[in-house]
């Protein structure tokens, strides 16, 4: 192993010495940049994707993007081999920028349980990487799926229900904005989890108090990571609109977290706070107090407008071919039935059902890619790049390319399944990259709460298909905005129309 890693070293030594310095990489010069998003420019108004290829069309698969103001100057390569070296040699603690407004907030917020200590998913390094230690055997390992699989069932037949109210009587279709009511469900899912709270969001009578404050303030995060850390701010002098916003939401969302977790410890103390675990919260509070709120808020900000993006997104493809939706709820009805409770056995063997979200992952990506800081000097596309740079890894906006995925506006679902006839080699073949989708991240920085949120659109896409036949008899050209996060932009009239004769 020592050889190996010596022998690697040299490699990328070599590689170094033989590669074009970093200040002729090819770029927008600062004005250029500054004055490309400022009206009239042409960056103005346009969603991060756009940018990035705009970009690319003009300086090719690898360039800078310099950083005004005090902002890091970002380096975005489409290139795959770029990306595997960075994710290879990002050591046991990896840096990812983004959250630096984040961290600014969580830093210069006054009478609160953050400090350098406690950052959460803002922190880097060792301090994250202490986070990290402690949440992970409860997040991310399958003994504790039992912990949320029955809270997401009950809110899953919620929706089922919430459905049969919303939709019209003769023509079946709910309302234009039903992605409404798939972000309640994201939310009321996830506060059950994160927050032991049942917060209401999928019946008009019984909400909590706060329950659409949060809801509010929980859909802006996305922009606001773009406002923040792509676009040209002066937010870390001057308090700009967009920190303002940005900062509101953090204030709301931190409030009523500390509130429901608080309102937990109390429950644990009255009772026993020694007794068998019910929840996530109940084994993170007796780990570490403020761990556990921390972790609360960083599940919610970063899962709910993902798994709601998701849910939109497959619900389009599943809603626009039928025949997949037909053999999904086959594969569904045979293994779970039409009214059987959902068990981590029999979800256990579902290929088609996970093929078809991640096929759905495919044709609209959350996000354009993943972020690093290199770890170490490295060789990116023949270019000297010095550890430290941020590297924006475009790997999402190359799922449409068809020198990956043949066929790439087509929803294939088979083309993540093991062929046993060799029928779908050829949409397989060319997709061997582990590096190619990577939907949750890679490695020690992968999303947090990966499991909980593949545990929620699987949950929730089977007890759709297996309750209804979903159409969808409209375009869904532009189907997607995209700023730091996609965000579904149409309209949703969704035709539910009840299955017969299925047990």
């Amino acid at each position: 192993h020592e050889a190996s890693s010596s022998d690697s070293t040299e490699i990328l030594q070599r590689e170094w010495d033989q590669a074009r310095p970093y200040k002729s990489l090819p770029g927008p010069t600062k004005f250029e940049m500054f004055r490309g998003f400022m009206k009239g420019g042409d960056f103005h108004g346009k969603p991060f994707d756009q940018v990035i290829r705009m970009c690319r069309q003009r300086y090719g698969d690898i360039y800078l993007l310099p950083g005004l103001f005090g902002m890091s100057t970002n380096l975005v390569t489409f290139n795959l081999e770029d990306h595997e070296k960075v994710f290879r040699t990002e050591g046991p603690n990896p840096l990812r920028p983004g959250m630096e407004a984040v961290e600014f907030y969580r830093l210069s917020r006054k009478n609160s349980i953050y400090s350098e200590d406690y950052l959460g998913v803002a922190g880097n390094g060792k301090q994250w990487g202490k986070f990290r230690h402690m949440v992970n055997p409860i997040l991310m390992q399958p003994r504790s799926m039992p912990l949320y699989i029955d809270p997401m069932q009950k809110v899953n037949a919620k929706f089922i229900q919430r459905i049969h109210e919303l939709r019209d009587p003769v023509s079946f279709e709910v309302p234009s904005n039903f992605l409404t009511q798939i972000n309640c469900l994201s939310l009321e899912s996830l506060a059950h989890i994160a927050l032991d709270k049942e917060m209401g969001l999928l019946s008009d009578n019984s909400q909590v108090p706060e329950a659409r404050e949060m809801f509010k303030h929980l859909f802006s995060f996305g922009d606001s990571f773009y406002d923040l850390g792509v676009q040209p701010t002066i937010y870390k002098y001057v308090k700009t609109p967009a920190y303002k916003r940005f900062e509101r939401a953090m204030d709301v969302v931190y409030e009523i977290c500390t509130k429901y977790v608080m309102e937990t410890v109390q429950r644990l103390e009255r009772n026993d706070f020694s007794g068998e675990d019910k929840s996530i919260l109940e084994i993170l509070l007796k780990i570490d107090r403020k761990m556990a709120i921390i972790t609360a808020i960083d599940l919610l900000m970063g899962g709910v407008e993902i798994t709601s993006t998701v849910l939109a997104a497959v619900f389009l493809c599943i809603s626009k071919n039928p025949e997949k939706q037909d053999k999904l709820r086959q594969e569904i009805l045979s293994n779970i039935g039409k009214t059987q409770p959902f068990t981590l056995e029999n979800m256990k063997n579902l290929p088609y059902l996970r093929a078809c979200i991640k096929e759905a992952l495919r044709i609209y990506p959350v996000m354009f890619g993943n972020i690093r800081i290199t770890g170490r000097d490295l060789s990116l596309s023949g270019y000297q790049i010095p550890k430290g740079t941020n590297a924006f890894m475009a790997s999402n906006m190359l799922l449409h390319d068809d020198r990956y995925f043949p066929r790439p506006l087509e929803y294939i679902p088979e083309r993540w399944l093991r062929s046993t006839d060799g029928q779908m080699d050829e949409l397989c073949v060319k997709n061997n990259s582990p590096f190619i989708f990577l939907p949750f991240g890679f490695g020690p920085r992968s999303c947090l709460g990966k499991r909980i949120v593949d545990m929620e659109m699987e949950m929730t896409l089977a007890n759709v298909v297996r309750n209804f036949k979903m159409e969808y008899n409209y375009s869904t050209d532009n189907a997607f905005r995209t700023y730091f996060m996609n965000t579904c932009i149409i309209p949703l009239n969704f035709k539910f129309t009840d299955l017969e004769g299925f047990e």
